[in-house]
């Protein structure tokens, strides 16, 4: 597909990613949403329940060490057919009810963190009482002989994660702490310092890079953070799976400042490992092809195809050439980190 209609299409895709909470195995209508329409439908009594409990649940619990909202097969054979959450016939004693009522034993009392499930309820975030998940449990068929194994030949697609993208970006681009912040006094944890400003710097408010009073920062780093649908359990605020028009504003703002900083960071070779900025497509045509494929493949994780790469070129490196290398080339990285390949896993 061509590169323009890739990244329209990154838009369709990423707004449809938290429609089914990372699951495909339901079925799809002819204009590719779940059962034709714009919800998914539940397959089985467990499925219902697992929709109805994920927009409290599955912004914690959609990856991780403990994905039981990844999908319905994640779900029964991580929690429901799990004795250590959900005792069948035995609602009181199952450590899922506990939880929902905030007296669950352990270092984890509430689920989920903040606010009481019940106040979720009864503002509309979810449907399901804890009277009828307790009815459930009560009534909760045995487990069937063999539980669902994930298969192979089955295709699941995520979007990344804000901790995922601030990672993934800094080392594609050859970024590190320092081009945000400055780092080089040894004992710069505990000193006060303030982010450089203008750089879209992102850091998660759990991740403060040193806790004491000194500790100045620029607040939008933890703005941008959460707008990419990163969480802060410090302010109670749990992962956002969905890639809303908050996230792609971030995205889009992020890609072009961060290629900027990688483009013009000296000896840096990231985004300009064949070519210099005095390279051009009348200059030297052969560098900049062979710099675009190079881009590409270390973007997407993939080489790409003649015509990929011919839409890269036409569409968006000329154009933006015309006004000068440099654009033409922050442009051009930009635009690979919205592609559907690279919002995706």
């Amino acid at each position: 597909m061509g590169t323009l209609r890739s990244l329209l299409g990154a838009v369709a895709l990423a707004f449809g990613l938290g429609a089914c909470f990372g699951d495909v195995s339901h079925p799809q209508g002819g204009d590719g949403t779940p059962d034709g329409g714009d919800t998914c439908a539940a397959s089985s009594d467990n499925d219902a329940v697992r929709l109805a409990l994920a927009p409290a649940c599955e912004g914690c619990h959609v990856n991780g060490n403990k994905p039981f909202f990844a999908s319905l097969a994640a779900f029964e054979s991580g929690l429901v057919y799990n004795e250590r959450f959900v005792k069948r016939g035995d609602p009181e004693g199952s450590v899922l009810v506990q939880m929902l009522k905030g007296t669950a034993p352990g270092s984890y009392a509430q689920m989920p963190p903040g606010q009481p499930y019940e106040q979720l309820v009864a503002n509309g975030r979810v449907t399901m009482t804890i009277s009828q998940v307790e009815a459930w449990i009560r009534d909760l068929k045995a487990p069937p002989a063999q539980l669902e194994t994930p298969s192979p030949e089955e295709f699941r697609v995520r979007r990344l994660s804000a901790e995922e993208m601030v990672v993934t970006l800094m080392d594609q681009l050859g970024l590190t702490l320092e081009d945000f912040v400055s780092t080089s006094n040894p004992d710069w944890r505990n000193r006060a310092y303030v982010v450089n400003w203008g750089k879209f710097f992102i850091w998660p408010g759990d991740w403060s890079p040193g806790i004491s009073g000194e500790y100045v920062s620029d607040l939008r780093t933890v703005e941008r953070f959460e707008a990419l649908g990163g969480g802060n359990s410090l302010a109670y605020r749990k992962k956002d799976t969905t890639f809303g028009p908050s996230a792609g504003q971030a995205l889009v703002q992020v890609s072009q400042a961060w290629c900027g900083r990688a483009v013009d960071k000296p000896n840096n070779k990231a985004v300009l490992r064949f070519v210099t900025l005095a390279d051009t497509s009348t200059k030297n045509p052969d560098a900049v092809q062979k710099n675009l494929r190079n881009l590409y493949l270390r973007m997407l994780g993939q080489p790409p195809d003649d015509a990929e790469l011919k839409a890269l070129y036409e569409q968006v490196y000329l154009p933006l050439e015309a006004q000068s290398a440099r654009l033409a080339w922050v442009g051009t990285c930009a635009a690979l980190i919205r592609h559907p390949l690279w919002i995706t896993y």
